[in-house]
């Protein structure tokens, strides 16, 4: 593959970016430069990996789901109220979390397609029920989340965090590259009216990709708790923006039908170095996301003039 072809996709930029970002805050702060920090800080932000992976589907088909954030904190004051009752192993904690995940996700992709609605609406409705109930088990039943083992961040290796990062992006390579599931997904995100010439069934595709979106949502309440050892239902309160931030960075396209689980993770990854290197440059939290807005614009300009230059070469080549 010739240099100029690598660099027609926007997850090549976005690799670029992140290599230029980590050796520049390197020569500042000799903490970057060792791997072992940065499986540290991927395994601290596991949440917005593994969740970042499982919205990709959803939004490579064109849809979205607000409540992420709700799931998170249902799934996780269910298993505090769990853990306050049995010791728990970590593996088993993570298994329960997708378990829940999974059924709360696919609830939200039944009622999509039920009802013939936009998944906004939907997920935006169950994102006040899912805090609603979070808070209400969370003030009467939940005392202090326990598992096997103590696994406090004060012994923090990141291993359990790490491998679920991994395991996750194999998944969601896997399923969107060989299986009748992810072949849906980017029918769909392509041209729904073909998808369904092609005899996928949209209502299975919107339950599935609901499903896995939540999936990924409880195992990311499960990670949160075996990190933490504590619980909190506002802890990721409007985690949807920074995910629809780091999937668009990674490549997605706007109107759907293509994204990378290559260019999702490093999207993810550029975004957690450059919070953190923004922490230890001492500067004020408000430019954080000024910062994070700006490149946002500039990868969406990029792809606008794009597409206007491809579309101009065309025409002039028609005629």
């Amino acid at each position: 593959m010739s240099i100029r072809k690598y660099f027609k996709n926007r997850e090549s930029y976005i690799f670029l970016m992140t290599i230029i970002l980590w050796v520049s805050i390197s020569t500042t702060n000799l903490n970057f430069a060792n791997p072992r920090y940065l499986l540290e800080l991927i395994g601290v932000n596991s949440v917005y990996f593994i969740c970042a992976l499982g919205v990709l589907p959803l939004m490579i088909k064109g849809h979205f789901d607000l409540s992420i954030g709700g799931m998170i904190a249902f799934t996780s004051v269910l298993l505090s109220a769990i853990g306050s009752w049995f010791f728990l192993p970590a593996p088993l904690v993570i298994l329960i979390g997708a378990i829940i995940g999974l059924l709360v996700g696919m609830l939200n992709g039944a009622l999509i397609s039920k009802f013939k609605v936009s998944s906004v609406v939907v997920t935006l409705a169950t994102m006040y029920i899912f805090y609603g109930v979070s808070k209400y088990i969370y003030n009467t039943f939940t005392e202090h989340f326990r598992i096997i083992g103590e696994y406090k961040i004060q012994d923090y290796n990141g291993i359990i965090e790490n491998m679920s990062v991994l395991i996750m992006a194999l998944l969601t390579y896997l399923i969107l590259k060989h299986t009748n599931f992810g072949r849906s997904v980017y029918a769909f995100g392509g041209d729904r009216k073909l998808a369904i010439q092609k005899g996928y069934h949209e209502s299975v595709s919107i339950i599935k990709a609901h499903g896995y979106c939540g999936l990924s949502a409880g195992v990311s309440a499960a990670l949160h708790l075996i990190t933490f050892n504590q619980n909190s239902v506002d802890a990721y309160l409007n985690i949807e923006f920074e995910l629809i931030i780091i999937v668009i960075l990674g490549g997605l396209h706007i109107l759907g039908g293509y994204g990378t689980v290559f260019g999702t993770l490093i999207a993810s990854f550029f975004i957690t170095i450059l919070k953190s290197g923004l922490v230890f440059a001492r500067i004020p939290v408000f430019w954080h996301d000024m910062m994070i807005g700006a490149i946002i614009i500039l990868v969406i300009a990029y792809g606008v003039f794009k597409e206007r230059y491809k579309k101009r070469n065309i025409k002039v080549g028609e005629t």
